[in-house]
């Protein structure tokens, strides 16, 4: 089993744990879990969490807030925005199988503290009349404000009573909410494991025995590398880049950014030299990575651009659309709006063969006509994406971003006064993702 699904398994074990104890071991303290996950390990505990939503037994539907935490009101006003819209899409899905949530009372005003308690209360009640109950996970992109965030969990806690509503809440750096809630359900990827596989797989780094080395007469190894239409590295090489490939990523895990780009650096050039572009490619993506990490955009660019054409210049196209895709990541972060559109273009032309990547590069490229304040250009690139994410089979539109396209699509229509049309979107995205469960079931 892989390390993600062991992580995986291992969360969901814990996570159960907590909620319904075995005999013998009831838990005390407060009835909300807390989550620790790192930030590299962020992406696929966000997608467990909807693996474990869509388990034939699990009657918990889940709502995960995910709004970055700047600021108490903001915060609460996200998490009451997210209950509401959550509760309407769950609405819409129980009533084409001919079952009736009640809608919540509508909200007034700015909601508060005091009223978002009441709310989550009776959206739990709500849920537990048709359902077992509701799972609410507070799920911050971000937090700038530590202790601002563990004084607002402190006063959520209280509402979850483990039935009709279970509160999961992410801890974060400087937060101090194990005192809390010292209830805890971990999910981490082991990467060690990983990369001791991977130094067995490949002997450590140490050259093969005398028995072991190949015996290809230069002729051989010509016509060896025509067919494969790339270089074979010496042994010599081949072991010294898998090392330096080896301790960059393990650099990168440990947050040691620059000396994973020292390391990553030497690995580019040492395919360069070993004449192996494919890999020369896979190195200054890998390396692009690192100098985002250390904080390097000028330096991150170029090296996915480098990646790009060198990618390209091999014939492997959906390398380059990785390597597209950092070099829009960072256009992006600098705020190139125009240039970061045109990048995840070309992301979606070079990525046909992963349709999630074609998918995820659509999304952002509405995303960056959004900012750019091209409503209708974003409009008609989401609507894009959502047909494309129509023209999929089920098994394959379940590992893409479809449903965050059509929530972005129907907020981009509310905003611009077509709340019709926003309706129609959110009901689309209903049907797209109620045949992805019957595939799945």
């Amino acid at each position: 089993m892989d390390p993600i699904t062991l992580a995986a398994h291992r969360f969901r074990r814990e996570w159960q744990a907590f909620w319904s104890p075995p005999p013998g071991h009831e838990r005390s303290g407060p009835n909300a879990l807390r989550v620790r996950t790192g930030p590299a390990d962020r992406r696929d505990w966000l997608k467990t969490l909807r693996w474990m939503e869509w388990q034939p037994d699990n009657r918990h539907p889940f709502v995960v807030v995910e709004a970055p935490f700047t600021g108490e009101a903001a915060y609460v006003e996200a998490i009451a925005e997210r209950l509401d819209r959550d509760l309407a899409t769950l609405r819409e899905g129980l009533a084409e199988d001919g079952v009736v949530l009640p809608p919540l009372a509508p909200s007034t005003g700015p909601i508060d503290v005091g009223a978002l308690r009441r709310r989550l209360v009776e959206a739990g009640r709500t849920a537990a009349g048709v359902l077992a109950g509701l799972v609410v996970v507070l799920a911050p992109a971000r937090v700038d404000h530590a202790a601002a965030y563990r004084d607002l969990i402190a006063r959520l806690v209280a509402v979850s009573n483990g039935t009709t509503l279970r509160l999961a809440v992410l801890d974060v750096p400087g937060s101090d909410i194990d005192a809390l809630l010292p209830g805890s359900a971990r999910f981490e990827i082991d990467q060690a494991a990983l990369l001791d596989s991977l130094k067995q797989i490949g002997g450590g780094g140490a050259p093969p025995s005398a028995e072991r080395q190949p015996k290809l007469a230069p002729q051989q190894k010509d016509a060896v590398e025509r067919a494969l239409g790339r270089k074979i590295a010496s042994e010599d090489a081949g072991a010294s880049l898998r090392r330096l490939l080896l301790d960059g990523g393990k650099a990168m895990q440990d947050g040691a950014f620059k000396l994973a780009v020292r390391k990553l650096r030497a690995a580019r050039m040492l395919c360069h030299l070993s004449g192996l572009g494919q890999e020369e490619a896979a190195a200054s993506i890998a390396l692009g990575s690192a100098a985002t990490a250390a904080g390097d955009p000028r330096a991150a660019l170029a090296a996915f651009r480098q990646g790009k054409a060198l990618a390209l210049a091999a014939g492997h196209r959906l390398l380059g659309a990785h390597a597209a895709l950092g070099e829009a990541g960072v256009l992006l972060a600098a705020k190139r709006l125009a240039e970061a559109r045109e990048a995840y273009a070309e992301v979606a032309r070079l990525g046909e063969e992963a349709p999630a990547l074609v998918l995820e590069a659509m999304r952002m490229h509405g995303e960056c006509s959004r900012l750019e304040g091209q409503p209708a250009l974003a409009k008609r690139t989401w609507e894009d994406a959502l047909a494309f994410a129509e023209s999929l089979d089920p098994g394959v539109r379940r590992t893409t971003s479809y449903a965050a396209v059509g929530v972005a699509l129907a907020e981009l229509l509310r905003k611009v006064g077509r709340p019709v049309e926003a309706l129609a979107t959110e009901q689309r995205v209903l049907r797209l993702g109620t045949t992805v469960k019957e595939a799945s079931a």
